[in-house]
């Protein structure tokens, strides 16, 4: 059965839009009200929201050697009674103009020193439409694990980013996800590999022959 929303964007009225912040993420103060399920509009509400560019985000796998590519950094966003530095995958923001593959080249060279073959869509998501207006799209990036060096700290000074890499062999995706992993598109990653990365592997060897 295939899922229709009840309504679209021309069933929400915004009457206001004010950015009420403008630093390394902007916030914007809307005013606005939508259509209700028995057909009435609702009464207008005021909603504070964080706006910020789409991103990519790109699990990095080499068919070859059935390994997985992952980086940990640090992240300044957690409770006080956690740790900071999360297991993440490959990721960055959409600049104006930009196509998602070159996104997805660009961080897998900044953030993990290697180069990227081909992507494999997954599929996108929004990770807080409450409060955050941002679209994050998944990728699979077919890459060579035997050019990773695992001694390298990389990441961009600027960017304040100092990142460490982690290989895994591809049986260890469901020990990874039986573990504490807080970061939303890292579980959303390995769980979309642990129920296609084997049909993914045959087609990109199927391919390399």
């Amino acid at each position: 059965m295939k899922y229709k929303p009840t309504y679209h964007h021309s069933d929400v009225e915004v009457t206001k839009d004010e950015v009420v912040y403008d630093g390394f993420f902007k916030m914007h103060k809307r005013e606005l009200r939508h259509r209700k399920f028995n057909g009435e509009w609702s009464e207008y509400m005021t909603r504070e929201m964080m706006v910020r560019s789409d991103a990519i985000c790109v699990l990095l796998f080499d068919p070859v050697l059935d390994k997985l590519l992952m980086i940990e950094q640090f992240r300044p966003c957690l409770p006080e009674h956690e740790s900071p530095w999360l297991l993440e995958v490959v990721a960055g923001m959409v600049e104006e103009g930009e196509a998602d593959e070159d996104v997805a080249r660009r961080e897998a060279f900044e953030e993990a020193g290697v180069e990227i073959k081909r992507l494999e869509y997954m599929f996108r998501f929004v990770p807080s439409p409450g409060g955050l207006v941002e679209h994050l799209r998944m990728y699979a990036g077919e890459i060579d694990a035997s050019a990773v060096d695992l001694e390298a700290t990389l990441g961009l000074d600027e960017e304040h980013e100092d990142i460490k890499l982690h290989l895994f062999d591809t049986s260890d995706v469901m020990s990874l996800l039986e573990q504490e992993i807080v970061n939303a598109s890292a579980i959303m990653a390995l769980q979309w590999f642990a129920l296609h990365g084997a049909k993914l592997k045959q087609k990109w060897l199927a391919t390399n022959n």
